[in-house]
């Protein structure tokens, strides 16, 4: 189902293929480079391609069915989703090879997972107990359906998966047992990895939880449960992992669009972060405070503010930083030497961190040049369920 744009997404509709109506967007609205955004889809495609490895994007950045639409097209094995409601609304519309990178438990979302399942979406889903097996197992049964099965392997992160190769080999046993489950490999997320913004450093953190993740390979090997995918990884560690290849697929997420969080990250040891900040959030002047700063019409309901300040934009000219000043309202800290920006004056601003920022935001704003080019939804914005 098609959901027509309301708020400002409406009222920027009739733009949509003018020249200059970059600069004219009502606001607050999320801003989606047109050009970074491919060259950012490219360029881990090529990365990837190189080094002989798959990739599964992670759809938790994005939240957009035209997204992972475009990461297919470039070659993606499927797309990662963080929750069932967030893999559900891809479904609807219109992605169907979906993988939930996380396990769960609630019957009630096992068996609405396997409805989709049931109505043609290709689904993989992660196990780290036997009762989960089982329940997976029972729900494809009831729908007459199948579930592509990983098991979860904890690295270090210690958030989910089994620790212990033992452990790994008695739920990859369990889930061959099932008729309705297909055993196809297992996931190993190193998270603590990606954010560490020394190359050296973050190559030896990712070795240090690759070591451990082949240790557990061995053991299922042993057993005779080789998997066929190893999946993992992320934005941060993506090269890392294409060249140790002990992975067989990555799972970035934020490479589509980057945030300040990312920013001093040195992803490709080469002294930055590789890709470019294709999303910003674009806001409006909307008056002067008594100390004569410029008050934007954005605050912590545009704004995820787990992270450094937006950088503020007026064109290509860095102007200044957002200070919070409310949920709606942000104070403009102008460069050396800038003038208090004048009233009505649209700016761009980048992300703290993209993954809650887009969650605000029902649609993007594409833009090509000075131009609106497109609105996409965000299909799955809001479903943290």
């Amino acid at each position: 189902m098609t959901l027509q744009p309301f708020g400002a997404a409406a009222l920027n509709l009739p733009m949509v293929g003018e020249a200059g109506s970059r600069a004219r967007l009502e606001t607050p609205a999320a801003v989606l480079d047109l050009e970074i955004f491919e060259r950012n889809i490219a360029t881990l495609a090529q990365t990837c391609k190189r080094a002989g490895i798959g990739f599964r994007p992670h759809a938790k950045s994005h939240k957009c069915a035209e997204i992972a639409r475009r990461q297919m097209a470039a070659g993606a094995s499927g797309i990662c989703c963080a929750k069932p409601g967030e893999l559900l609304a891809l479904f609807e519309g219109g992605a169907n090879d979906l993988m939930l990178s996380a396990p769960i438990a609630s019957p009630a979302k096992i068996d609405a997972l396997a409805r989709a399942a049931a109505k043609g979406a290709r689904i993989g889903v992660v196990v780290d107990r036997l009762d989960l097996v089982a329940a997976y197992a029972a729900a494809a049964a009831r729908h007459a359906t199948r579930f592509d099965v990983f098991v979860d392997l904890d690295t270090g992160l210690k958030r989910s998966g089994v620790a212990n190769a033992q452990e790994a080999v008695a739920l990859a046993r369990a889930v061959t047992c099932e008729a309705n489950l297909r055993y196809v490999g297992v996931q190993a997320y190193q998270g603590k990895v990606q954010h560490i913004d020394d190359f050296a450093a973050r190559r030896a953190a990712n070795a240090e939880a690759s070591r451990t993740l082949r240790d557990m390979l061995t053991v299922l090997e042993q057993a005779g449960l080789k998997p066929g995918i190893v999946s993992g990884g992320g934005t941060g560690s993506h090269l890392l992992d294409c060249e140790e290849k002990v992975l067989t697929e990555v799972q970035p997420g934020s490479y589509v669009f980057m945030d300040e969080a990312y920013n001093s990250v040195d992803v490709y040891g080469r002294g930055g972060p590789e890709f470019g900040p294709a999303l910003r959030v674009a806001v409006t002047v909307v008056g002067h405070s008594s100390a004569g700063f410029a008050i934007t019409d954005g605050g912590s309901k545009s704004f995820a503010l787990d992270g450094p300040a937006p950088r503020v934009f007026l064109g290509t000219e860095l102007v200044g930083r957002i200070e919070w000043c409310g949920d709606e309202f942000g104070r403009v800290l102008p460069e050396a030497g800038r003038s208090t920006l004048a009233i009505g004056t649209v700016v761009e601003c980048t992300v703290p961190h993209c993954d809650p920022t887009t969650n605000l935001h029902d649609f993007l704003h594409v833009v090509s040049g000075d131009s609106l080019v497109a609105l996409w939804r965000v299909e799955a914005r809001g479903r943290a369920d």
